[in-house]
């Protein structure tokens, strides 16, 4: 099994910490301080966790707030959805890829960390995806 990179165990550190955080704030203070955080913090692991958190909160994010959110992770989709395979959120990576910001390439890398990592719900979320979308090739077997 592929040890987790020291990137994404600072995700998921900073990723702990919002969360926590986030136990003492009504929605609306939680929106403004990601989105203070967001933009004055130069550490990506930080930012990419609260990037994910603003994102996906469903009260207190601005629309120009999401979109901001959104920007950042479309261009770094790779490590945002492996930190959601890690927390096997198939729901929000599913939200992503109807954003139409990964295809099959990077479907296939996906697949296989969520079956490396042992993430039940992102594996099959991820093999439907497949299914629906790409198929699955043949393979011909010849004596």
């Amino acid at each position: 099994m592929t040890e987790l990179s020291r990137f994404q165990k600072d995700v998921e550190v900073a990723a702990t910490a919002l969360e926590m955080r986030a136990e003492n704030e009504d929605a609306k203070e939680e929106a403004i301080h990601l989105y203070r955080k967001f933009g004055s913090t130069k550490q990506e692991p930080l930012r990419l966790a609260v990037a994910l958190r603003g994102y996906f909160l469903e009260e207190g994010v601005e629309e120009e707030e999401r979109a901001h959110y959104g920007a950042y992770l479309k261009k770094r989709i790779r490590p945002a959805v492996e930190r959601l395979i890690l927390e096997d959120d198939w729901e929000k990576i599913e939200k992503l890829y109807e954003n139409e910001w990964f295809g099959e390439q990077e479907l296939e890398v996906f697949l296989k960390l969520a079956e490396e990592w042992r993430r039940p719900a992102a594996l099959m979320g991820l093999l439907h995806l497949k299914k629906t979308n790409y198929g699955f090739k043949e393979k011909k077997f010849e004596l």
